[in-house]
């Protein structure tokens, strides 16, 4: 089993992917003016929001203290997806779509760095994100319907 530390570590990186998460969708579903897309993206963000509560919740059960920022990739990443809300919301969703992918493949990446109660609330994270690929799949396709 990884050590305290380790966990907590891993799971203030995931943390992090989980507040940038939250901060696009925040910054970005009124930008683009699809409200389909708006209300897909302001439930996105109450969902990564609760993921971020969940995981600096299990950091402070491990005596570890949670980051509450994301740093310079944050704000890079956040001024990428700002440029492509306004582009319109078939270059957001695929944006949002790649970073949902590839937070998924964060969590896989590092979830065998967690003891098994970590894992356990990772695994449940993931699944949500699963759903969000669904909703930003189905959707991508419906644009592509429309042009």
């Amino acid at each position: 089993m990884p050590n305290k530390q380790r966990c907590i570590d891993t799971l203030n990186e995931l943390l992090k992917g989980e507040l940038m998460a939250m901060e696009i969708y925040a910054e970005t579903d009124d930008i683009q003016g699809d409200q389909q897309v708006m209300g897909m993206l302001d439930q996105f963000a109450r969902d990564h929001k609760e993921h971020a509560q969940l995981l600096a919740d299990r950091i402070r059960e491990l005596g570890g203290t949670p980051v509450t920022g994301t740093g310079m990739a944050g704000a890079m990443v956040g001024l990428a997806s700002k440029i492509n809300a306004l582009r319109g919301p078939a270059h957001l969703l695929k944006q949002l779509y790649d970073g949902e992918d590839k937070g998924i493949h964060a969590y896989e990446d590092r979830i065998d760095e967690l003891d098994p109660r970590s894992q356990n609330l990772v695994q449940g994270i993931m699944s949500a994100d699963h759903d969000h690929l669904k909703f930003f799949k189905a959707r991508m396709e419906s644009e592509k319907d429309e042009h």
